[in-house]
């Protein structure tokens, strides 16, 4: 039983060795990736063209009308909670005075 459990403790051990191993090696490539690429002269060139200029300020333009459209939305789910809540406490109400309608003694 215990060179079954020593063996178990092997593999894990093993396992998690090749695991970071795994993580060193992912660090290293994206650190190398990460040099790689010079992000700098892209934005600036990304910038620099036509197409997305128009883009940028298509964004900058949309911002406002985006914040309007949110609080329009809260607003709605906000009446819409206050009817569901409305609507459940005059069935709860309705059905209270049924049932007390029903229990009071015959005249």
């Amino acid at each position: 039983m215990s060179a079954s459990l020593a063996a178990l403790a092997r593999e894990k051990e093993q396992l998690l060795a090749g695991s970071a191993r795994c993580r060193l090696r992912l660090a290293e490539q994206s650190s190398a990736l990460r040099d790689a690429l010079r992000w700098r002269p892209l934005a600036i060139a990304a910038a620099a063209s036509p197409g997305a200029r128009g883009a940028l300020l298509g964004m900058a333009l949309s911002l406002p009308v985006l914040a309007r459209t949110a609080r329009f939305l809260a607003r709605a789910v906000r009446i819409v909670i206050v009817a569901k809540l409305a609507f459940s406490l005059f069935g709860h109400a309705r059905a209270l005075l049924g049932s007390a309608r029903q229990s009071r003694p015959a005249r």
